[in-house]
């Protein structure tokens, strides 16, 4: 007997195992293909539904020197990856209380991706490097208020890569390591 036979035996005998099995439990078998699921499906995805979204922004509280969330609305757009550049562009924009602003209001949010592993991909202007406050806390508020913006509100991003005109940074002002992704950090 060749060997093409036997493995055709093998799966005849094992199928009529399987359905005798079956039909003495009194169950149905169904078999369910797996679902496929992707990091960041939003982002490619359009949303069908428009209209407005509470987002939290995270700004600098003076006195206690921590960051702290400020709620904002933004127009939902089509995709996640708008709606996430929408908040990037409302935290540029300042607060609107009597928190401080962490990033230049003369910078731009020039694009953002996210990418398929949870990584946002948020690209400035060079605003955002000239035209802030040299000091290594203003540095950590700035680069944390970005990336906690973001994970905050939007569960498929897990980690942040800040650009300059479209190319990784060292650092801003010399303190933060940028030259990566960076996660969440909420208190310093």
């Amino acid at each position: 007997m060749n060997l093409a036979k036997v493995g055709a035996a093998a799966v005849v005998g094992l199928s009529v195992i399987v359905g005798t099995i079956a039909l003495w439990s009194g169950q149905s078998m169904t078999f369910r293909r797996p679902s496929f699921q992707r990091a960041a499906s939003d982002s490619v995805r359009p949303s069908t539904q428009r209209g407005k979204r509470t987002v939290m922004l995270y700004f600098v509280e003076q006195r206690q020197k921590i960051l702290q969330e400020e709620p904002r609305e933004i127009e939902t757009g089509a995709t996640t990856t708008e709606d996430a550049k929408r908040t990037l562009e409302e935290l540029v924009k300042g607060p609107e209380s009597d928190l401080q602003p962490t990033v230049p209001r003369a910078s731009q949010v020039r694009n953002l991706f996210i990418d398929l592993s949870g990584t946002a991909y948020a690209d400035f202007d060079r605003e955002l490097r000239e035209g802030r406050p040299r000091a290594e806390q203003d540095e950590h508020y700035t680069v944390f208020s970005i990336v906690d913006s973001l994970t905050a509100n939007f569960p498929q991003i897990k980690r942040v890569q800040i650009l300059v005109e479209g190319a990784e940074i060292p650092t801003l002002v010399g303190k933060v390591d940028t030259k990566g992704p960076l996660a969440p950090r909420f208190a310093f």
